[in-house]
């Protein structure tokens, strides 16, 4: 199992070093339905975001020879680390920490379209532009006088959370990298699960009465 597991660890590493180099990435604090024609756009949801970064990097309650992964969380306060079965998230400043399952992760990775009205980044797919203010027919409202046309982008979308209350999204300004990263750890999770069960079935197999 450890040679299994080996190998979507590394191809997660691969593409966390990829999203490493994405010209933007951001931890997206909240998202909420909008009313389009009221708001005068196309998008159908606002979204509360502010730039980040992500790194490789150590926390001091776990020794290892390999930095993990390190992602931002719970609004910078925190930090979680990625190891190859488990995701340390530690606060910043030493007062609290939790052990996450990776298999008991829930993770999802897509693609999400979005009108940038801030200047796009240079290695994001721009798919058309729309107006920052627009009729419902997406033409241009003529009542603001500096209406302008901005990009419609598409960025990556990560999302991860528990069911003790970590709740993380983040977005990248390139997509390849964050599905790359999102299947190889889909993938680990998955071995780690059918590992865990087989222990489970051959325990049973042990302990079972034969008749």
């Amino acid at each position: 199992m450890e040679s299994e597991v080996a190998s979507p660890h590394r191809r997660s590493r691969a593409a966390f070093d990829q999203m490493l180099a994405c010209e933007k990435i951001w931890s997206v604090s909240s998202t909420q339905l909008i009313d389009s024609v009221r708001a005068r756009t196309t998008a159908a949801y606002v979204s509360g975001r502010r730039a980040i970064g992500f790194s490789h990097g150590a926390d001091p309650l776990v020794s290892t020879s390999e930095a993990p992964m390190a992602l931002p969380a719970q609004g910078g306060k925190s930090t979680a680390y990625f190891y190859p079965g488990f995701v340390l998230v530690a606060a910043n400043n030493g007062s609290d920490f939790a052990l996450v399952d990776l298999a008991e992760l829930q993770l999802s990775v897509t693609t999400a379209k979005f009108n940038e009205t801030e200047a796009a980044p240079r290695d994001t797919a721009v798919i058309g532009k729309t107006w920052a203010k627009s009729n419902k027919d997406g033409s241009r409202d003529r009542r603001f006088k500096d209406n302008r046309e901005i990009p419609v982008a598409v960025y990556g979308d990560l999302k991860m959370s528990t069911e003790g209350g970590l709740n993380e999204a983040f977005m990248t300004s390139r997509v390849e990298p964050c599905l790359a990263f999102g299947a190889a750890i889909q993938e680990l999770q998955k071995l780690l699960r059918a590992g865990r069960s087989g222990h489970r079935i051959a325990n049973q197999r042990t302990i079972s009465p034969r008749y």
